[in-house]
């Protein structure tokens, strides 16, 4: 599998930085855009330590203008991006900038007939609600539609319950929608574990 140049939003969450680790050691070229770049460039500066390709760059999705330096950045940075990957709805304000950069990086994966968006919701990186699980549900059919017969997808990762998901299985969760063949994975819901003192509290009151 050739080398993909993939943007993370929001990408100061433990799960956006898991997913970014896993596909940077995987050999793709990630860029994760954040307000908190400290975060992100620790992170980006022990991986490419490591020989992988990271980097970080300021991205505010509440501000128009930010969102537009970002892709400046993104040109510059990593080039023609494959793979969009966000989790708007995490900060406030952040759904019509999300919205903002994805038409300006999807309308050239479609040029090139090949992509993948991935949204990943609040639920799995931080405190959401239910009008967020339903903007990016929306949000989701709206792009399924206008990818039909382009060769671009997109995938959705949710949660089917409120415990917490690990980090790095959500990590590992994104690189297998991303990875070959070219299935595609239209919804995947994470089903949390359930600690054993519940299950053995839920046997006796049986």
């Amino acid at each position: 599998m050739s080398q993909r140049a993939i943007v993370i939003t929001e990408a100061s969450s433990p799960a956006a930085l898991a997913t970014a680790a896993k596909l940077a050691a995987g050999g793709d070229l990630v860029l994760m855009g954040t307000r908190r770049t400290a975060v992100c460039e620790r992170l980006a500066t022990r991986l490419r330590a490591d020989g992988s390709a990271a980097f970080t760059a300021y991205l505010d999705l509440a501000d128009p203008m930010s969102v537009d330096r970002f892709i400046e950045s993104a040109d510059y940075l990593i080039g023609a991006v494959d793979v969009l990957i966000s989790t708007a709805g995490l900060a406030c304000h952040s759904w019509v900038g999300a919205q903002h950069l994805a038409a300006q990086i999807i309308p050239k994966m479609i040029g090139r007939r090949r992509g993948d968006v991935v949204l990943i919701s609040p639920q799995l990186v931080g405190a959401s609600s239910q009008q967020a699980h339903r903007m990016l549900d929306a949000w989701a059919a709206g792009l399924d539609a206008e990818f039909v017969g382009t060769g671009v997808r997109v995938s959705l990762v949710r949660s089917t319950g409120n415990a917490q998901v690990a980090p790095g299985d959500i990590g590992c969760l994104i690189a297998a929608v991303l990875g070959p063949p070219r299935t595609r994975l239209r919804v995947v819901e994470v089903i949390p574990p359930i600690p054993a003192p519940t299950l053995a509290k839920e046997r006796k009151s049986r």
